[in-house]
């Protein structure tokens, strides 16, 4: 049984599904990463939001769309997802199971998961939200990856306690693992 999340085929498994394929790509995504799919307390549910963008940012097609909010890029339709997915795996009710990510999606996971290494949440939660926020600022073009200054600007307006180093460096691991155009 698989699912290409890219195309959303599906070839169906048996029983009832409640998770809807768009939910169980989510599942399959953060169970790629090696994360555990938690949304209990704030930090779990930025590191799920901001984990999505990123794996979207990789080019595993997901589907959601993401606007600037209080803390970087932001799917109310993900969370909405998430919640359902929370429900359903509390119930037993993991429809995940039995499907997998296609070949590309996977090889594109591989090729990002040690970004999510960090074994501390909140240091985690932080990084992921810079990571996310200067990608968002660079992919929707409101500022350059060339002038890191103007991203820190930016994202002081917000509130957003990085300096222009730790925005250097965000630029350099997105470069990194191919998450910015050249």
């Amino acid at each position: 049984m698989q699912l290409l999340v890219g195309k959303f085929h599906v070839n169906f498994h048996s029983g009832s599904v409640i998770m809807d394929r768009q939910q169980i790509g989510v599942k399959l995504t953060v169970d790629g990463l090696n994360l555990p799919f938690n949304i209990d307390f704030f930090m779990d549910r930025l590191i799920m939001q901001k984990t999505v963008y990123l794996a979207q940012a990789a080019g595993v097609n997901l589907g959601y769309f993401y606007h600037w909010y209080l803390h970087g890029p932001y799917s109310p339709s993900l969370t909405r997802d998430e919640y359902s997915i929370d429900a359903d795996v509390a119930a037993g009710l993991d429809d995940s199971k039995g499907w997998k990510l296609d070949e590309s999606s996977s090889r594109r996971l591989d090729g990002i998961r040690t970004i999510f290494s960090e074994a501390d949440r909140d240091k985690l939660a932080r990084k992921l939200e810079l990571l996310a926020s200067v990608h968002f600022l660079i992919d929707r073009k409101q500022a350059s990856k060339a002038d890191p200054s103007r991203i820190t600007a930016t994202l002081r307006q917000f509130n957003k306690p990085f300096s222009e180093e730790d925005v250097k460096n965000a630029i350099g691991e997105l470069a990194r693992y191919g998450l910015l155009a050249a």
